[in-house]
């Protein structure tokens, strides 16, 4: 069997901004990780673009799994420190970012912050062992599992790879900067351009998440008369870390135990704050039912960072004494916190303007929780017709379905029911099926059962 080199170069950078992941970087390691436990395993590695120019760094999975087991994302950030000769400077550097402090250099020629952590912290922990390559191996298959766009390096390799002989598998998340421009910076939405019009010239085989992107990306190759084969995988609906229907979760941050009692009930709203997840339409919402519903009012709480395009958002959030006691922002939740929010909640709320997928409609699920969502790309794909949908566009429409779930707790109760016995898909299962097409039909994962044939379709 071919030999698979997974690049994490994203990863590497993400960690080096973000002291915790999310989206396309939480999908990522996790199928990682759960690679790693599968037959001929041995032939995996991961693959990361030297940023001084050196070619490539190559380390063992198993390697690079056992440190995200043993610290999590910060194997990441450690692995980004050994890319930079262990710069005590790098280190300091990507400190600071994590901190919020990106105008790091103005930040500290005021206060003298840079120098005193210069000198005060201790040398980096030592690395992964890992080896340089100038080029991968011509008879290996290159898995770019994550966000290549963010680094346009990993396009370079792909191609040149691809040039060689060899083979590219790319995994596509979604065409959203595309075929819905507007929801993202032009700086975002003309470097994923670029990167997706590469790829369609070296790519081998593209694996979507959901037939919905699959839809979309045959759209766009057709266009450009490519026949490329894809395949879907379906992400799953598993919280990992956490046990299906988990009860008596406690989270990290005390501050939370105030809600889901008597009078603090809330809907949960999971995601990055930006204008795509459509937050502004829910303070709409929220407002229409504040008239019907008056002081009971369920509470809002959203867990995500600040995204783009939000300012609309904040003004009125900002402008409205109520709405700021009934809408609370956790920027940096755990998954503990998440958790157990998820075991609290009356259900959670997800009308996003459109998506690849949609997390956290399923992991709502794996909590036995019901999601309000929006009835529009991939999303009913989920959970099915175990979810509620919504018009996102229409504020008076989530405020309906929202007091629908308020008033007729027997509806709820019994669609929690259907949600805590219905098969639900594990993270296992999703990587058997991703190396099901990297493999063949030899391949399979420890403690899974063999996947259902995956046929590849070809663009129309």
């Amino acid at each position: 069997m071919a030999d698979l080199y997974f690049d994490i170069t994203d990863l590497i950078a993400y960690a080096s901004v973000h002291a915790t992941v999310s989206g396309i970087q939480r999908v990522e390691i996790r199928l990682l990780t759960e690679l790693s436990r599968a037959v001929h395993s041995e032939g995996c590695r991961c693959v990361a673009v030297d940023p001084s120019g050196r070619g490539l760094t190559v380390w063992r999975l198993s390697d690079i799994v056992a440190g995200i087991e043993h610290e999590g994302v910060g194997i990441f950030a450690r692995l980004a420190d050994q890319l930079a000769d262990g710069s005590r400077r790098h280190v300091v550097r990507r400190r600071l970012n994590q901190l919020g402090l990106r105008g790091w250099r103005r930040a500290v020629g005021k206060i003298g912050l840079h120098a005193r952590m210069l000198f005060e912290t201790a040398a980096p922990a030592a690395g992964i062992a890992g080896t340089h390559l100038q080029s991968l191996p011509r008879d290996a298959t290159f898995v770019v599992l994550g966000a290549g766009w963010n680094q346009p390096r990993i396009a370079d390799v792909a191609a040149a790879h691809a040039r060689s002989g060899g083979r590219v598998v790319q995994c596509v998340y979604d065409l959203i900067p595309i075929v819905r421009p507007e929801y993202f910076n032009d700086g975002l939405v003309r470097a994923f351009s670029q990167y997706l019009a590469r790829a369609a010239e070296h790519v081998s085989e593209f694996v979507c998440i959901s037939r919905h992107t699959q839809h979309d990306l045959e759209r766009y190759l057709g266009d450009r008369g490519r026949r490329t084969p894809s395949a879907v995988v379906q992400l799953a609906h598993e919280f990992h870390g956490f046990g299906r229907n988990a009860r008596g979760c406690r989270p990290d941050d005390d501050s939370l135990r105030d809600f889901g009692g008597p009078d603090r009930e809330f809907l949960l709203n999971v995601g990055t704050l930006e204008i795509r997840k459509n937050g502004l339409a829910l303070l709409e919402a929220w407002l229409r039912l504040r008239d019907r519903l008056g002081e009971a009012t369920p509470h809002l709480v959203l867990c995500g960072r600040r995204g783009w395009k939000v300012d609309r958002f904040f003004n009125l959030l900002e402008s409205h004494a109520w709405l700021q006691g009934r809408v609370h922002i956790l920027s940096s939740a755990t998954d503990n916190d998440i958790a157990y929010l998820h075991e609290r909640s009356l259900c959670s709320i997800y009308p996003s303007l459109y998506e690849g997928w949609g997390l956290p409609i399923g992991e709502a699920a794996w909590f036995g929780r019901t999601c309000i969502t929006a009835a529009n790309s991939s999303l009913p794909e989920v959970c099915g017709l175990l979810a509620d949908y919504v018009d996102p566009h229409d504020p008076d429409d989530i405020a309906e379905q929202v007091l629908r779930n308020v008033v007729d707790r027997e509806r709820l109760r019994s669609r929690e029911k259907l949600l805590e016995s219905v098969r639900l898909r594990t993270w296992r299962q999703v990587a058997g099926e991703v190396h099901g097409i990297l493999h063949g039909a030899d391949s399979r994962l420890e403690g899974v059962a063999a996947s259902p044939t995956i046929q590849f379709r070809r663009a129309a």
